[in-house]
């Protein structure tokens, strides 16, 4: 070939499309919309904040910039980022520099002067070395290409894992936090309880001793306040676990978290629930999805390298240095030596180990795609589970607040019935503790539709802009 033609040759094929299969996002079956939504507007970026206080967006806060999960994730990012700065180096020519002093003694009977008739007496002498060497892979067939794209997706994959580990961090600061705001208001109510059904027991021990109640309905009284006040040492347990647990995820100590959240605080009230958007949005809002699918594209630039390992790979090779056995004569024209040219490797009997790597790299293919389908149907499911569950405690929360409601007039008609002095007030007190138990089941439903809440955001992949 004329060395004129080769010239414009060389960047065509620096420029040939790598070897393999590009990678394009697999069809995946998400319907068109999802069953059970609610909702219309896109929650806040920071979606916690829709909860409305404060005390909860400072410990997501402190746990985002405290939690060991989110400094594992951080650190394992930095890696997968170092990585594939090692991996892109490796595409462009390199070069290093060396340099030898040396003392050497040739053999007078050695191979170097055998066929030699002249007597050679200089065999002891220092030999001076300073040169460079270079290389460079000229990538015909996307070997290194392939590399630096599956470096590039772990890469992508390790950023989407510290935005999925931030995204379950806050849903379960949040959840914890409702359940402690809840803990401390079901205290309050117990001990309301307790003391309503102390009075209650002493009336009914007047009223045994004046022989206007049976000794059946004194151990009856007792029964309940024992029964009731047994269940006080779980809600105390429970409290505590929320607590630790606070502690735990914020990275802090008890006392410290005991401090910001203090003995007493009320749950917050239920928010609207945010809009659903479309299934397909799942895709590219949740972060376990993307990192799932960088996976993908990994595994098949993965499959690409083992291809192009079965065809030549071509370099350009050079060294230029000097060398002399004379300090003061190293750097002379007559010291200089280089070497410059291609080199190619072409695998020929090791085919079979090679298909052998081309199949194991598309199964591996094939499993990722498993998982990334996998994962997509979570997803959905999630979604679907987390706005059906909401939908259901918010009704038997409404049922519960009705509820409420009509205890609340029972308890004023008994109130004015027991100041008219038509009703005793051992029937009053029996009012009192029906609407403190209705209090107590509305609780626990606003509990758990906030709960449902937070899970609806975790499902939908946290917040977003429009």
């Amino acid at each position: 070939m004329n060395k004129y033609l080769a010239l414009p040759i060389l960047p065509v094929l620096l420029a040939c499309r790598p070897v393999g299969v590009d990678y394009a996002r697999p069809k995946m079956p998400v319907p068109d919309a999802f069953a059970v939504t609610a909702g219309t507007q896109a929650p806040q970026l920071q979606w916690w904040i829709d909860l409305g206080d404060p005390i909860l967006t400072r410990l997501i806060t402190q746990a985002y910039a405290a939690s060991p999960d989110l400094q594992l994730a951080e650190a394992r990012l930095r890696q997968t980022r170092a990585q594939q700065g090692v991996q892109d180096a490796q595409g462009g020519p390199t070069v290093t520099m060396e340099g030898r002093v040396s003392r050497d003694l040739l053999s007078a009977n050695g191979e170097q002067f055998a066929n030699v008739p002249i007597p050679h007496p200089i065999l002891g002498f220092t030999n001076y070395q300073a040169g460079f060497d270079a290389s460079w892979e000229l990538d015909f067939f996307g070997h290194q290409r392939r590399l630096s794209e599956a470096a590039l997706s772990r890469t992508q994959s390790s950023a989407e894992q510290l935005s999925d580990a931030r995204l379950v961090l806050a849903a379960e600061v949040a959840r914890t936090y409702i359940e402690l705001r809840t803990g401390q208001q079901r205290l309050l109510l117990a001990g309301a309880r307790t003391r309503q059904l102390e009075q209650l027991l002493q009336l009914t021990q007047v009223a045994v001793q004046a022989g206007d109640s049976s000794r059946q309905d004194l151990q009856q009284a007792e029964l309940n306040l024992a029964s009731f006040r047994a269940t006080v040492p779980e809600l105390e347990v429970s409290l505590r676990e929320s607590l630790t647990s606070l502690a735990t995820l914020t990275a802090q100590p008890v006392d410290t978290v005991q401090a910001q959240v203090g003995g007493e605080g009320k749950l917050m009230a239920v928010p609207p629930a945010p809009a659903a958007g479309l299934p397909s949005d799942l895709l590219n809002r949740r972060p376990d999805l993307r990192g799932a699918e960088r996976d993908l594209q990994a595994a098949n630039a993965d499959v690409g390298v083992a291809v192009a390992e079965r065809y030549p790979r071509f370099s350009l090779v050079g060294n230029a240095g000097w060398n002399s056995i004379h300090s003061g004569t190293l750097l002379e024209n007559a010291s200089r030596n280089w070497s410059l040219g291609p080199q190619f490797s072409l695998p020929l009997f090791n085919q079979g180990l090679l298909k052998a790597q081309v199949r194991a790299n598309q199964a591996g293919y094939d499993a990722a795609l498993a998982t990334y389908h996998k994962a997509v149907l979570t997803a959905l499911a999630d979604v679907d589970v987390a706005f059906t569950r909401l939908a259901q405690d918010e009704r038997k929360r409404q049922q519960l607040l009705d509820a409420e409601a009509r205890q609340g007039q029972i308890l004023d008609l008994a109130q004015r019935q027991f100041q008219a002095g038509d009703i005793a007030r051992s029937t009053l007190l029996q009012a009192q503790l029906g609407l403190l138990s209705q209090q107590d089941q509305s609780l626990q439903a606003q509990s758990q539709s906030l709960t449902a809440l937070v899970s609806i955001y975790k499902a939908l992949g946290g917040g977003w802009a429009d």
